[in-house]
């Protein structure tokens, strides 16, 4: 069991930003109000300008920055954690960029979806047991909108799961309380959560009706859409089991302790199951995704801002992650009074990286020099 433990390693902000476009779900459609009653979530934020997680992260990080008192040029660790980065060089050189960071500042991406929170913790406390680092910043974040054609069929989904947000955590070296990590990973468990069509991996079968690894056919961009499989069934039988019955092994009765549990918020039925197979006091477990749907990765931090800003006295937090891989985490975090900021909203757009549409040029005509 991979457990990392640092008594060196001060969190000093926590912060989100999410799309300022709301969009719910129709519940005067019964098919969807049972949907809404099992999965839980009524409406998510999303991007309808065309924000990605670099842009929501950037608000969320600047967010952070202020709130801790830090420049942009104080970080000597910068990582970025997304499945639908910008473009192929990774958010954390764009963000570099934009801020700016310090030529020397130390930024790369990782791509590790749901599970990502005590995996890019943990990158980031390794990095800064190092002299030369100081402080670091993980930026955790998705936006699903691209994974619709266009707009009008974004705004006409009537039934959702996923919504956009980003997050960020600032971490200093210096004494502070003890910051634990569990990490876990299954390759075997790839097949019950994974994105068809995201890597190349069967590209050119991207576009055909075919079948995945658990036997059932699916044409999978029939209208442009990336494709997510997910077998429902065995990954909430694996959060509501095999994670508490792993939880309870190593915590016992000790799980009861903390003040509060921000799980993973894949939906309610998820957070639901786990929090009743820990036994854990219903007002102590905190969730969003009423509000935000499943914010993937960033999603506990997200949670935290939406039901914890300006919090007036510490706390002791329990983080239970897991995602495509099949990969998953605990997290045992104890945070300052007043560290934690509210979600934010944001519009905000680098209009300089979207592509600009052209006329076709006409048949026969000549490019002029």
């Amino acid at each position: 069991m991979p457990k990392l433990s640092f008594d060196n390693i001060a969190l000093r902000a926590i912060a989100a930003a999410v799309p300022r476009h709301v969009q719910a779900i129709d519940t005067s459609i019964r098919t969807n109000m049972r949907f809404v009653k099992q999965m839980g979530i009524k409406q998510r934020h999303i991007s309808l300008t065309e924000q990605t997680s670099l842009e929501l992260g950037y608000v969320a990080l600047q967010e952070a920055l202020a709130h801790a008192g830090w420049q942009a040029a104080d970080l000597d660790v910068v990582i970025c954690n997304t499945q639908f980065p910008d473009f192929n060089v990774g958010n954390s050189f764009l963000l570099q960029h934009y801020l700016p960071l310090r030529p020397d500042c130390l930024i790369f991406d990782q791509i590790l979806c749901c599970a990502s929170l005590p995996y890019v913790l943990s990158s980031a406390c390794t990095y800064l047991q190092q002299p030369q680092f100081k402080r670091a910043a993980i930026v955790l974040g998705d936006t699903v909108w691209g994974m619709y054609p266009n707009r009008e069929a974004l705004l006409k989904a009537d039934r959702f799961t996923f919504g956009d947000g980003a997050a960020v955590v600032l971490l200093e070296r210096a004494a502070a309380q003890p910051l634990d990590l569990y990490l876990f990973a299954d390759g075997s468990g790839f097949k019950y959560l994974f994105n068809s069509t995201s890597s190349t991996r069967n590209a050119w079968r991207h576009y055909e009706h075919y079948v995945v690894p658990d036997g059932s056919e699916h044409g999978a961009t029939q209208l442009g859409y990336s494709y997510l499989y997910m077998n429902g069934f065995y990954i909430t039988f694996f959060a509501s089991k095999n994670m508490s019955d792993q939880i309870k092994e190593l915590w016992g009765e000790r799980i009861l302790d903390y003040d509060y549990y921000a799980f993973h918020q894949g939906n309610k039925q998820i957070v639901d199951l786990l929090s009743m197979a820990l036994h854990l006091p219903h007002e102590k477990v905190l969730t969003s995704y009423e509000e935000y749907g499943n914010t993937n990765g960033a999603s506990p931090l997200i949670t935290l801002c939406h039901r914890l800003a300006h919090n007036d006295r510490p706390l002791h937090i329990f983080n239970a992650s897991m995602g495509a891989g099949l990969a998953w985490g605990f997290t045992d975090m104890q945070l300052d009074a007043d560290m934690i900021c509210p979600v934010r909203t944001t519009d905000l757009v680098f209009t300089d990286l979207l592509y600009q549409q052209c006329a076709p040029q006409a048949a026969g005509a000549s490019k002029k020099d």
